[in-house]
């Protein structure tokens, strides 16, 4: 799936992961780089999508994303395994994407690394387009979130599927 890649020196744009060589340390333009990944959008306008008119919609899917079940959210390879919720990966705990979705809009903005990060505090969206502006302020409390993330390690069930 291709995604956008912007070298923040050059304002140079990409969907070829050749040009982001360029952008590494020790080469000419080296600079930060900033992927932003525009979900179900990226795929309708690529060749994968074989329907041509699907691809006129594709501005009206970037940045969203299927949503996986949550049957075994919490299974893990082995004990000391982290697991990575959201679609980048940015929440390593149940905790953390359970809080996000009770104090998004309740906590200030703060920038990605600042002290506070996920616990007073979130960085921007990376995709606002499509923020949805009805889910992130529900009151709970720190226990109600510990109810909630005792509830969603029930759904973990241990069933393996037989060998073909």
């Amino acid at each position: 799936m291709n995604n956008i890649i912007e070298n923040s020196t050059t304002g140079v744009t990409t969907t070829e992961p050749a040009r982001l060589s360029r952008s590494r340390p020790g080469s000419p333009a080296a600079a930060p780089i900033r992927m932003v990944h525009l979900g179900v959008g990226n795929f309708l306008r690529s060749p994968d999508n074989a329907n041509e008119a699907w691809k006129a919609l594709a501005p009206l899917f970037d940045g969203r994303f299927r949503v996986p079940t949550l049957r075994n959210v919490d299974k893990r390879p082995r004990p000391d395994f982290v697991k990575a919720y959201g679609h980048n990966g940015y929440f390593k705990s149940l905790k953390e994407i359970v809080h996000f979705y009770n104090t998004r809009d309740a906590l200030p903005k703060c920038a990605a690394g600042d002290p506070g990060e996920k616990v007073s505090c979130w960085p921007a969206p990376e995709t606002p387009q499509n923020l949805n502006a009805h889910c992130c302020n529900l009151g709970l409390s720190d226990q109600q979130e510990d109810d909630i993330v005792s509830f969603l390690r029930t759904l973990t069930d241990g069933y393996v599927s037989p060998g073909p």
